[in-house]
């Protein structure tokens, strides 16, 4: 797992709606909405003078015998009061709740009895599906031309909600109850309408729109960080790091954020999804997160929020760049690993084949102490940006991420010249963090200093995009099965020969007699080589594994 870095990105910052493991957090902000509230002493029968303000979780007592008074009924929806019922109930240990005037002339009750939230599960969430769940039979009770007196109906775990007409039909006391105050005239009106609008229903206030959106884009949020945690199981290392992002449907999570949210803040996001250089970006997208999710932070190791932000924007990034893989053969990859660049190569030769690109380094190598599993470029105006996934030198199991700017703005500064400084700069004087980078740039440079001459092989393997997806003979399990292992195949640029038509031969003894050069071979390597009038020009080539002398080998 990569080092946690700080960042931030143009998201909304959640809204605050109460404590997840306080259910009066709930109750309260709901009560909050719109209505004056008094409390009726049980005990002397007294009604409190003024309103009560309610601030936050703890501010209203829900207790057995308390008589709560909502005026101005009308302004709440019935799924509003419903909800107030449910997270009153809950708060009393699931004992029953009975309110009046749920809709004018209808008493309720509502008992969740044994019902405990699932893991993961939010509040709003359980009680939006219960609602869900009643909305359709109390709708066809209330619409009936000659109802019954009363509508019982039950749900999972203990869940019961008891409703019924005023007069014909009662409901037993509660251990605490609501009364709705309805306007006369508005009750009037609805006894009129009530088959044709058998629900009192309001349009939310701008500040509810609001509360309600920013809720949503937390609740993506989260669901998407959750599917990025999941590109660290063990399920999906034999795939390419980017790659497991699609299959655990972290992308498509992301996509679904960004549609939900306000066309500014959507904007801003793309544009530096596509434009800033990655180590600022990483940086300004860990920080929303964190910012916008602070409650999410105890139920994370500490770190790992962050962590996991900063990775998902590189591969974001990568996505919304439209990004390209380059995978060398493993012949390519075994001959870049014993060539090395010559002194004399400019930084002006490295020519990246696509404005942002991920070179997939041989997968056998991905887990050796240093190996690398990915190396992503990112061309800007003026630099290159970099990530890389790798396996620290400790042998450690978990993989590191690292970013770094590499400035390409002066184009006769020779590679070697340019390393140095990078490493002067930027490691800091981390010796292990150096050994990294030289290793990854090293790899990098070479790969596309080998794309750059002109006789490199490159194949474009089209596997995601030509593989068939009509699978009309199949059942809708198997085709869901090869669906799947489709996300898992990619698009990617087969970078060198399949095979080397020789190797070096080591151990060979060349002829101790003559003083003249022995036999051996010579490393292969990019150098500049003299062309054109009067050796006058430079051109990059390729210098494959060469035999010197190889009379003078001991055959």
């Amino acid at each position: 797992m990569p080092s946690p870095q700080k960042s931030s990105a143009s998201l909304p910052p959640e809204t605050q709606s109460g404590e997840d493991d306080s259910l009066l957090a709930e109750f309260t902000r709901k009560l909050t909405e719109s209505r004056r509230l008094y409390v009726v002493d049980p005990a002397t029968g007294s009604v409190s003078e003024e309103p009560i303000v309610i601030d936050g979780p703890g501010s209203f007592e829900c207790r057995e015998g308390a008589r709560i008074m909502v005026e101005n009924g009308s302004r709440q929806s019935t799924e509003t009061l419903v909800g107030i019922v449910l997270s009153s109930s809950m708060a009393l240990g699931g004992k029953p709740v009975r309110c009046s005037g749920v809709v004018p002339g209808v008493t309720m009750s509502v008992s969740t009895g044994l019902f405990k939230l699932h893991d993961g599960e939010e509040w709003d969430g359980a009680v939006d599906g219960m609602w869900k769940a009643i909305r359709s039979k109390l709708v066809d009770w209330l619409t009936t031309r000659s109802p019954s007196p009363g509508l019982t109906i039950g749900l999972n775990s203990g869940v019961e909600f008891e409703f019924g007409w005023d007069g014909p039909y009662r409901i037993d006391e509660g251990a605490m109850q609501i009364d709705i105050r309805h306007d006369p005239a508005f009750a009037a009106t609805y006894y009129r309408r009530r088959r044709q609008r058998p629900l009192v229903e309001r349009a939310a206030t701008r500040e509810e729109v609001s509360q309600a959106h920013a809720a949503t884009i937390s609740r993506l949020l989260i669901d998407a960080l959750e599917k990025c945690r999941r590109t660290w199981e063990p399920l999906f290392a034999r795939l390419p790091v980017p790659i497991r992002y699609r299959v655990t449907g972290a992308l498509a999570a992301w996509q679904t954020l960004w549609q939900q949210m306000d066309v500014p803040s959507r904007e801003s996001l793309m544009t530096a999804l596509r434009t800033q250089p990655i180590p600022k970006l990483v940086r300004q997208f860990a920080d929303s997160v964190v910012g916008a999710l602070p409650q999410v932070q105890s139920d994370w190791p500490p770190g790992e929020l962050r962590l996991v932000a900063s990775q998902s924007a590189v591969w974001q990034a990568f996505e919304v760049r439209n990004g390209v893989f380059y995978e060398p053969t493993p012949a390519l990859h075994r001959l870049l690993d014993a060539s090395f660049v010559a002194d004399d190569v400019p930084v002006g030769m490295l020519k990246l084949p696509a404005e942002t690109l991920c070179i997939i380094p041989e997968p056998s190598s991905w887990n050796r102490p240093n190996g690398i599993e990915a190396i992503v470029l990112f061309r800007g105006e003026q630099s290159i940006s970099l990530a890389t996934w790798s396996h620290p030198a400790d042998g450690s199991e978990e993989a590191v991420a690292d970013l770094l700017n590499l400035s390409s703005s002066a184009p006769d500064k020779t590679i070697q010249a340019l390393l140095d400084d990078v490493f002067r700069v930027s490691t800091s004087g981390d010796e292990n963090l150096r050994q990294h980078w030289r290793g990854a740039l090293d790899y990098a440079i070479k790969m596309l200093l080998y794309l750059t001459v002109r006789e490199a092989h490159v194949v474009h393997d089209r596997a995601y995009t030509d593989a068939p997806r009509n699978f009309s003979g199949l059942g809708k399990r198997k085709r869901a099965e090869r669906l799947a292992e489709i996300e898992q195949l990619y698009d990617r640029h087969i970078v060198g020969p399949a095979i080397l038509d020789a190797g070096p031969t080591h151990g060979l003894s060349a002829d101790d007699g003559h003083r003249e050069v022995r036999g051996h071979w010579r490393r292969p390597h990019f150098k500049m080589q003299p062309h054109g009038p009067n050796a006058s020009l430079r051109k990059l080539v390729f210098i494959g594994p060469t035999i010197v002398r190889p009379d003078r080998l001991g055959l």
